[in-house]
């Protein structure tokens, strides 16, 4: 969710149009966030908040479980690049079943062979955030800098730093967080 703000927010400090429609599923009981963002030139350009099924042009994917999802994926199409987190964070199942396993590296393959492996870039974006700034509540952010180096996110540096300072909060360890995320 805080992606896609400070991303709506970057892009109108350009003068472009965005649109964000959250999906939230009681994260604090391990239930899927799904964010769709839309991006436009100008803001009279943007005409629908959802993203349609095999239209998604990029993927920032913070959590395997939901970038995997039958939700999110529908919407993913041959050619779309993604910059997912490959950390593996508890899911409900998890917790209510010692046996439960999130196969990673079978979830990562289920997007390749969609969008294509050359299209996949990832990182364990909590890891980073854990061992440089202390607490996993900054992978977002630095997996929102990889996506950015990576080319997935059609705003200037600039702006997204604006929007950072805008939000107001832990301005010092997000920017780190996406100078991080810049060279990881």
């Amino acid at each position: 969710v805080t992606v896609g703000a400070l991303v709506s927010m970057a892009a109108h400090l350009e003068g472009k149009g965005s649109s964000v429609l959250d999906f939230t599923g009681f994260a604090q009981k391990f239930g899927p966030v799904l964010s769709y963002i839309r991006l436009a030139p100008d803001p009279d350009a943007i005409n629908q908040a959802r993203i349609d099924h095999h239209s998604a042009d990029a993927l920032i994917g913070c959590d395997i479980v939901v970038s995997s999802s039958q939700k999110a994926s529908q919407t993913y199409r041959p050619g779309m690049k993604a910059a997912i987190n490959l950390a593996q964070m508890p899911t409900g199942d998890i917790v209510r079943s010692t046996t439960a396993r999130l196969n990673v590296d079978a979830r990562l393959e289920a997007i390749k062979d969609v969008i294509g492996a050359g299209n996949v870039t990832a990182i364990d974006a909590n890891e980073l955030a854990e061992k440089l700034l202390g607490d996993t509540v900054f992978a977002n952010i630095i997996l929102l800098g990889f996506a950015w180096q990576n080319g997935l996110v059609p705003i200037s540096l600039a702006a997204i730093i604006r929007a950072i300072n805008l939000n107001g909060v832990a301005i010092e360890q997000n920017l780190c967080a996406i100078d991080l995320g810049r060279i990881a």
